[in-house]
């Protein structure tokens, strides 16, 4: 937990040799403490983003795991898709794929390359899931 006088500044302006870098720290939206990663998730129906440390992350996870572990799987894992538009044929829509959009936003924010469309490279893929995917 972040206990110095001011809070760390997010958005921390380096200056080195005239040259100017802007570092965004991404801070524990319950400690307070520097180095989270937004994690999301989703519970009835509604997405929510939150940015938690490995430590804090990990206790979010402890406290889901006996829901987790009494709860029936509906899915390969990800997120349920959202609805084809009324009026749109099967054929020319495919449902988008929420995971990977989760993936994408939490690649984005770790400074991960990813594409903009398409299937998510495993590599990607595997790196979200080693940092500790809602999965």
């Amino acid at each position: 937990m972040h206990t110095g006088g001011e809070p760390p500044d997010p958005e921390a302006v380096l200056v080195q040799d005239g040259a100017v870098a802007k570092k965004t720290l991404i801070i524990d939206d319950l400690t307070g403490e520097t180095g989270a990663r937004t994690h999301a998730f989703r519970i009835d129906g509604v997405d929510y983003e939150i940015d938690l440390t490995d430590s804090s992350f990990g206790e979010f996870r402890m406290a889901l795991k006996p829901y987790v572990k009494a709860a029936r799987q509906v899915s390969g894992g990800g997120l349920p898709a959202p609805r084809a538009r009324r009026g749109a044929s099967p054929s020319s829509t495919k449902p988008a794929s929420t995971e990977a959009a989760v993936i994408r936003a939490w690649a984005r924010a770790n400074g991960v390359a990813v594409t903009e469309r398409g299937r998510v490279a495993p590599a990607v893929r595997d790196a979200w899931l080693a940092a500790g995917s809602p999965r």
